[in-house]
């Protein structure tokens, strides 16, 4: 096999309270890839749909960072050419940099034989995060590549559990971070009652998954020291918003991954209404955000054949 056709979906990190930790799969959207390996020894990028401002540079690009990273860890020989289709809006909280790494590591494993567990290619893929955020969290490629709800146990060395997710109706309004990564900006020091209000909602979080009850995974999604109070800071109207959200029957909202997206989890009769609700909110405090309609999926990275 030389060439080998991928789809990876977007992802929730941070989801809830659980900083760092907790990431889910979204069913859309979802960015496709094409790997074709090269004899030279080089690593090639290409990107079409919402490029914007994304780098082809392999040294710039969470792809080419995670192949790079690839061929030092498993001492393989050759080259990588990735085509990337971006679906996802960059730099928006929706994990569009842990797709390319994880998608890009998951391909190369199969590609070149080399028989890597699945917690092989985060540990490897996650390297790819440094490209947008410096710091090589774990949560979004996890998330990417198995699908459904994962946290991370530990770091080091790297543990990974996953749950299967219920249906969970969410509705997303895209907006782009206003800098690179604000992960600068959160606190390393915490009120002991803050932090134990924080374990404790982290626990809720995976007894409701665990349970597979939506309302209270949307009660657990609602409540976050550590990323929400910074992140939300950057969002105008944020904290309005969100209250009017779970007035008209949101179950949970929170900002997606580093933002400035922010999510609400619903029942799907609400969706639409949700929908229309966050559009005009942030028209009134002069944003316009893209608006997406989705739900939890419990598929993470796919091959699919090239036609």
């Amino acid at each position: 096999m030389k060439s080998i056709v991928l789809k990876a979906p977007a992802t929730i990190a941070n989801f809830g309270p659980g900083f760092d930790i907790f990431a889910i799969a979204l069913k859309a959207p979802v960015d496709n890839f094409k790997l074709t390996l090269r004899k030279d020894g080089k690593i090639k990028i290409t990107v079409q749909g919402r490029k914007e401002d994304l780098p082809c540079d392999p040294e710039k690009n969470a792809a080419g960072i995670a192949a790079s990273n690839f061929f030092k860890q498993t001492g393989k020989a050759g080259g990588i050419e990735i085509k990337i289709e971006k679906n996802m809006k960059i730099a928006s909280g929706l994990g569009t940099s842990g797709a390319s790494a994880a998608a890009t590591v998951f391909g190369l494993n199969i590609l070149l034989e080399t028989g890597l567990s699945d917690t092989e290619i985060i540990d490897i893929a996650r390297q790819g995060e440094t490209a947008t955020g410096g710091a090589a969290h774990a949560d979004n490629v996890a998330g990417c590549l198995l699908g459904g709800f994962v946290f991370i146990r530990n770091y080091e060395p790297l543990k990974i559990c996953r749950l299967e997710l219920p249906e969970l109706p969410i509705v997303i309004a895209v907006m782009p971070k206003p800098q690179k990564t604000t992960r600068g900006f959160i606190t390393e020091k915490m009120p002991l009652q803050q932090v134990v209000d924080q374990i404790s909602w982290c626990a809720g979080m995976i007894h409701a998954v665990g349970e597979g009850n939506p309302r209270s995974i949307g009660q657990a999604v609602n409540f976050d020291h550590i990323s929400e109070p910074i992140r939300g800071s950057f969002i105008p109207g944020y904290k309005d918003i969100k209250n009017k959200a779970l007035d008209a029957g949101a179950f949970g909202f929170n900002v997606s991954g580093g933002g400035s997206s922010v999510f609400a989890i619903c029942e799907k009769s609400r969706q639409k209404k949700i929908a229309e609700l966050l559009k005009e909110e942030f028209k009134r405090h002069e944003q316009n955000p893209e608006i997406i309609v989705t739900q939890t999926s419990n598929f993470g990275v796919r091959q699919y054949d090239e036609r």
